[in-house]
């Protein structure tokens, strides 16, 4: 007699079929979905793509918890919707449809959400469509989006939220914060999407112009330091990084105001900004983050010489010093620009600061400005254009910073002090153009220039503030356009 298996317990059947409904309906969901967009006969008046589309937010948005809102969900939700041929095809009013739908004011949290996700996932497949979104007006929208919600999170934020939350009698619920989280949430997505356009669109000065005050005061008076995992908190550090440099790229043109300078001067708000600017530069691998790192360090020693050379305490300038000289050494041939941007920092750091004063690690400093000085030594075939600017640029260096020169070395007391220092410093090669070319063995790379957000806040002496400054009006002041200028 053949004996049979006993069958499951209840629970686990039940379980099961609970299991198998959730599959069929997620099933069902994303057949419906892709239904939703095919287009009969390969071709839709507006009429049916502006049904179409509606169909697919609402009905995404209804089912956004059971069927959409993991990040893997989220991302074929986008995916779907903008390889389909009916968006292919109808880019232009599709666009202007999902626009039209993010500014109505009364929108609801999920409708909103997706509209702006299923907007970011075409820009970042596709940029033409942030022109697009350019041409039917998408930067105002987004932007009145992100300022109601801004001044909203301002009144009644989160640091107000928990405090009441922590306050029995305050009344505070989880809805309260459910509601800060969701609007945390859209905004993150819309400023992802204003930092496309900055970064991979032709930005207008009417656009630019549109920012104002508020704007940039609660994305820099709200960042939080101590993380850098936070995707809220990331996404204001970036958007504020890219609205400098379309400050920095008008400049060229306009007498423009830089709004995020202002708020920068001001170190009563910007103080967690720059800790997390210093945290950022020292762990940033992403070239274009750095650059845009560069231009907001650059900005700060630049544009009041007076104020440069205390805005830094001294650790953080030991750091920065640190990090180029490390990324000076480290840096392939075939990225040469980003070397040429280290190079633009490297000289109003070294004389604007107090490092002028202390002369922090002089011999490696003028170690790698002498090698990369000579085009012999950074070139392994054909000379590029790049490669010229890297030796103008370390030749400048050396020319105009006075305590990198030879002759300071007769000096008894620098001699002793850069000998101390060299003591205790061990030599490190670098990857070089040439697998057979090694730095000379002075150089080191210090394993133990790191930041943490810890020993920011232990640091042990603190500078004296900013003082008060204004950038040029757009009337005009004493100072000039070009100092701006990245050179």
């Amino acid at each position: 007699m053949v004996s049979r298996p006993l069958p499951p317990a209840i629970a686990y059947k039940v379980e099961d079929e609970k299991d198998l409904t959730l599959r069929v309906n997620k099933s069902n969901f994303w057949d419906y979905m892709e239904s939703l967009l095919e287009v009969p006969g390969g071709e839709c008046d507006e009429m049916s793509v502006n049904s179409a589309l509606v169909k697919y937010v609402k009905h995404a948005a209804d089912n956004y918890h059971s069927c959409v809102h993991s990040e893997r969900g989220l991302y074929r939700l986008g995916l779907t919707f903008t390889e389909s041929l009916m968006f292919r095809s109808n880019q232009g009013f599709s666009i202007s449809k999902l626009l039209s739908l993010l500014s109505v004011d009364m929108l609801e949290y999920n409708l909103k959400f997706i509209v702006s996700y299923i907007m970011l996932c075409a820009a970042k497949g596709d940029s033409s469509v942030l022109e697009l979104l350019l041409k039917f007006q998408g930067f105002t929208v987004i932007y009145n989006n992100l300022y109601n919600t801004f001044a909203y999170l301002n009144q009644y934020g989160e640091d107000k939220v928990m405090n009441s939350k922590s306050d029995a009698s305050s009344g505070a619920s989880d809805i309260e914060w459910d509601i800060i989280h969701n609007l945390q949430q859209v905004s993150t997505i819309l400023m992802d999407i204003l930092f496309q356009v900055f970064k991979y669109s032709k930005c207008d000065i009417s656009n630019i112009t549109l920012v104002d005050d508020f704007f940039v005061y609660y994305l820099m008076s709200t960042i939080q330091a101590e993380t850098t995992d936070d995707n809220f908190n990331n996404a204001k550090f970036k958007l504020l990084l890219a609205l400098n440099e379309q400050y920095m790229i008008f400049s060229y043109q306009y007498e423009l105001e830089n709004r995020v300078y202002n708020y920068l001067a001001d170190h009563s708000v910007s103080k967690n900004f720059v800790e997390l600017l210093l945290l950022k530069f020292n762990r940033a691998t992403n070239r274009s983050l750095q650059i845009m790192l560069c231009k907001m360090i650059y900005l700060i020693l630049t544009v009041d010489k007076n104020s440069a050379e205390d805005f830094f305490y001294q650790n953080d300038l030991h750091v920065i010093v640190d990090v180029l000289i490390r990324e000076l050494t480290n840096i392939p041939e075939d990225e040469e620009l980003i070397r040429n941007t280290f190079l633009r920092v490297l000289l109003p750091l070294l004389s604007n600061t107090e490092l002028a004063k202390t002369k922090y690690r002089r011999s490696d400093l003028a170690g790698v400005l002498e090698y990369l000085s000579s085009l012999d030594n950074i070139c392994s075939s054909v000379v590029q254009p790049v490669q010229k600017t890297t030796v103008r640029l370390a030749q400048k260096c050396l020319q105009q910073v006075e305590w990198l020169r030879p002759n300071d070395i007769n000096d008894p007391d620098d001699l002793a002090r850069v000998n101390s220092e060299d003591s205790r410093q061990s030599s490190v090669s670098i990857n070089s153009v040439c697998s057979s070319r090694v730095w000379p063995p002075r150089f080191y790379q210090n394993s133990n220039a790191s930041l943490s957000a810890e020993s920011i806040t232990k640091r042990s002496q603190p500078p004296p503030p900013p003082p008060a400054r204004k950038l040029p009006s757009r009337q005009g002041s004493g100072q000039k356009v070009a100092q701006f200028q990245f050179k």
